[in-house]
């Protein structure tokens, strides 16, 4: 208990940002992937860790990539439908969220720290019975020991501080939250521009050759799905993804625009290039193509801000300062509570303290799982859904338009 409480206190002030990072001499850890809800939605057809630029072997980050915490992120990709709202918002939400506490990501990925919390109040509880003031038996007879000092604190400080502390967890997770909203909100205009792009490229070609204008939509379909699915590459890490990426670009797009994709040393900018240039090859009027060229213009802003997001993080002092005030004001909080349970020995401590860091560490563990959001958004699904919104779209047909002659007589 003493090594434990130890280490806690240490913990306390090395920076949360390093947390169980690893040396990268040991070994890489295979750990499962938790247990998936019957009505969540199915994972990645295909999760590669090792894929890309690197492997496993040569990640100095292995095993924090490979912990449960960081494997289960991705299966918070949830996209809804209709009947998973319905289930979202059943009476039943209660009860099923209680039977699944054992199995939250969340609570996984602070047992530790739960759990020296409990062994701190565990030393305090024994320390103070079997050296200090000695204990009750179920008979009501007390019996006294050495009469070492007690190990507690007064009350009052944690009360003074308690509303400073909500106050950085507040700023902390609605700062993360934002920081995942801001992301939605950029993919948002990347679905609704690429899908614009789509509509007016099938709606104002005007390439009298059947063949020909079916050729060059279907190039502009590709390029419109290459982007978002380049920018999602563009966002994971080096180590992990790139065989599913390279395995997408050979299953949809032509050898030759695949390889340029691939070898390219910032795919979204090149993505984005053979976007312009597949417009630029539509044949319609320039006040038109104009009007496309703004769509890829807000895709390229959309692009920037998703790097901008993904390279700054909330500034890492005040994160640090927030780890270090609650895991301080945590390991401490036993000694404080210890004369709040006067019956059972003061046992009732351990559990209500382990329940508080359960709870108050759990806060800070969403903000940290929140602020980088691209890792938990369903990008490739974004990506997919993208792609064959584009390929529908080509194909569509003016209905009323009978006589092609006829429209380039009017035009």
């Amino acid at each position: 208990l003493i090594a434990l409480w130890g280490g806690a206190v240490v913990s306390a002030f090395v920076p949360s940002s390093t947390k169980g990072a690893g040396t990268g001499n040991s070994p890489p850890r295979v750990v499962p992937p938790p247990a998936r809800r019957a009505d969540s939605p199915p994972p990645p057809s295909r999760v590669v860790l090792g894929s890309g630029s690197g492997t496993l072997e040569e990640d100095p980050l292995a095993d924090v990539r490979t912990s449960y915490i960081e494997v289960s992120r991705q299966y918070r990709r949830t996209r809804y439908t209709h009947d998973d709202w319905l289930k979202h918002r059943s009476p039943d939400r209660f009860l099923s969220n209680l039977a699944e506490f054992s199995t939250s990501g969340i609570y996984r990925g602070i047992l530790k720290e739960v759990g020296t919390v409990a062994a701190i109040a565990s030393f305090v509880v024994l320390w103070n019975i079997f050296l200090g003031e000695g204990w009750t038996d179920s008979a009501g007879i007390h019996h006294d020991t050495f009469g070492l000092p007690l190990l507690k604190l007064p009350l009052t400080p944690f009360t003074l501080a308690s509303p400073s502390l909500g106050l950085l967890l507040v700023f902390r997770t609605n700062s993360a939250y934002r920081r995942w909203d801001e992301a939605r909100k950029a993919w948002g205009l990347v679905i609704n521009n690429s899908r614009n792009i789509a509509r007016m490229g099938a709606a104002w070609i005007n390439e009298p050759d059947e063949e020909v204008r079916q050729r060059k939509l279907d190039r502009l379909a590709k390029c419109i799905w290459a982007f978002p699915r380049s920018l999602a590459r563009h966002m994971e890490s080096p180590y992990t993804g790139e065989a599913d990426y390279v395995a997408d670009l050979r299953d949809r797009l032509d050898p030759e625009h695949a390889d340029g994709l691939i070898q390219a040393a910032h795919r979204p900018n090149r993505a984005l290039f053979d976007l312009a240039t597949a417009v630029n090859d539509l044949s319609m009027h320039s006040l038109r193509r104009n009007e496309i060229d703004k769509s890829i213009v807000v895709l390229g802003d959309q692009k920037g801000a998703s790097e901008r997001l993904f390279s700054s993080p909330v500034p890492l002092f005040y994160t640090r300062h927030t780890a270090r005030f609650l895991t301080i004001w945590m390991l401490l909080l036993p000694l404080g509570l210890y004369d709040s349970f006067q019956s059972m020995n003061h046992i009732g401590m351990i559990p209500c303290a382990a329940v508080l860091a359960l709870f108050l560490f759990g806060i800070e563990e969403l903000a940290f799982q929140l602020e980088e959001p691209f890792s938990i958004l369903p990008l490739v699904g974004y990506s997919n859904t993208i792609g064959d919104n584009a390929l529908e779209m080509i194909q569509w047909r003016n209905i009323y338009d009978y006589d092609p002659a006829k429209r380039e007589m009017d035009r």
